[in-house]
């Protein structure tokens, strides 16, 4: 598969068939996040796996899924879950650096994830507290022994075995960016034209 075409195929998906996935293939994406490249070489970011049904299902407690669709159309926890939730955390004074870095790592993973046959969804929307208060009984420390500092959690993302097929459209003449389903319920992402977003090539 060529680069492109990977790019164009990680789609976010929300709607997932309850199909585990091996350990080996989770673990083999968070370390091609660790081998990223990290502002100041400084590799902040630490991560949670949280694969076991009910571990997971506490933390989608945290979040909802399609904000834009209607309710008819937004996934059904438990029916339409995730194989995998993974947590990112960064310290509590993060630079915007960091945050370069929290971006890279999840644009990785997600890139590894559709290469392997999977499909995710970033997640920023979702109740810190709540999952910080799920990893903390879980027995996860929110401190970084190596750099003294707080731990917390940043990024949420779901991985699992697509279950609703995700295609890239144009953006109408509206201008209107939302993403929908189509007649056929496939879930239709607009995006502008290159001409619309090179501002200058010279």
């Amino acid at each position: 598969m060529k680069f492109k075409e990977l790019v164009e195929k990680a789609r976010t998906c929300r709607v997932f068939c309850q199909e585990e996935i091996p350990v080996k293939d989770l673990d083999e994406l968070i370390d091609m996040a660790r081998i990223t490249p990290s502002a100041r070489n400084a590799q902040i970011l630490r991560y949670v796996v949280a694969q076991d049904k009910n571990f997971r299902s506490k933390l989608e407690e945290a979040f909802v899924l399609g904000g834009a669709l209607p309710p008819e159309q937004k996934p059904q926890r438990g029916k339409d879950s995730p194989a995998a939730v993974i947590v990112f955390l960064a310290p509590e004074e993060i630079t915007q650096f960091g945050i370069m870095d929290i971006g890279i790592a999840a644009q990785t993973i997600q890139l590894g994830a559709t290469e392997k046959g999977y499909a995710s969804c970033i997640i920023g929307a979702f109740k810190k507290e709540l999952v910080a208060d799920i990893l903390q009984k879980e027995g996860v420390s929110f401190f970084d022994e190596e750099s003294g500092a707080k731990l917390l959690p940043y990024l949420l993302m779901i991985v699992g075995k697509p279950n609703q097929e995700r295609e890239l459209t144009t953006v109408p003449e509206s201008g209107k960016t939302t993403y929908y389903h189509d007649e056929r319920g496939c879930h239709m992402v607009p995006k502008r034209a290159l001409k619309d977003i090179l501002l200058l090539h010279k």
